[in-house]
């Protein structure tokens, strides 16, 4: 699930950015030794920043999927990543702020993983491996939200989600006598928002082009049948 919290002046733009996240059953290693979903995330991002401005690689995380991990990269090279409150991230750029630099953030977000700071533009890629608890007010739904985000103008957004793994992981799926056949028969077994996406396989993709700015939460719940 990702952000890019950037500094930017007016002329700089992103010329592209693609998110995929794969969501996955994992075994805990100790008794009862229950499934848990897990969601693996992967954002490359093509930024051209035309100024020597500080830019940070940023990965918004919310107390219900915590992220295990987080790492990213500015042309190959690595960036060092820590997590922050939302509060923490603003104060730690304020400096920059009242010098008429815009931020990023989210008012989706929580919390953040920032990256040290980088200058010029490139591929930044960025990588994250969150847990996913029940959706609020639920004993059998799941959910994965994935807030994307920039305020500079960007020629293409999109994002994919990759179901594969856990609808292989069904067990039965397809058969009448499966006590979830009802459920994948009429497409209710995964609810998507927004609208407007694409299904292709295993995949669900939205996509967005040249669009001056961009704040939207994409929402993927399940029926989590493994608990």
């Amino acid at each position: 699930m990702t952000i890019l919290l950037s500094f930017f002046f007016l002329y700089s733009y992103i010329e592209s950015t693609h998110t995929y996240a794969k969501l996955f059953l994992t075994r805990e290693k100790t008794y009862p030794y229950a499934l848990r979903p897990h969601v693996f995330f992967d954002q490359k991002v093509e930024v051209d920043y035309r100024t020597n401005i500080i830019n940070n690689a940023y990965i918004p995380e919310d107390p219900r999927y915590p992220a295990l991990w987080a790492r990213a990269w500015i042309n190959g090279h690595p960036l060092s990543m820590k997590k922050y409150t939302k509060a923490q991230a603003m104060k730690k750029y304020t400096k920059a702020q009242a010098s008429g630099i815009v931020s990023g953030v989210s008012r989706h977000s929580k919390y953040v993983w920032l990256s040290e700071g980088f200058t010029g533009g490139g591929e930044l890629h960025k990588q994250a491996e969150f847990v996913v608890l029940p959706a609020e007010g639920t004993q059998k739904i799941d959910e994965y939200i994935c807030v994307l985000n920039w305020g500079e103008p960007i020629e293409e957004v999109t994002f994919t989600m990759d179901l594969g793994a856990i609808t292989m992981a069904i067990p039965g799926i397809g058969r009448q006598n499966n006590p979830y056949y009802v459920q994948w028969l009429y497409g209710t077994f995964f609810r998507l928002d927004p609208p407007g996406y694409q299904k292709i396989g295993s995949t669900v993709n939205w996509r967005w082009t040249h669009i001056p700015s961009i704040d939207q939460k994409i929402c993927v719940q399940w029926y989590a049948w493994y608990r």
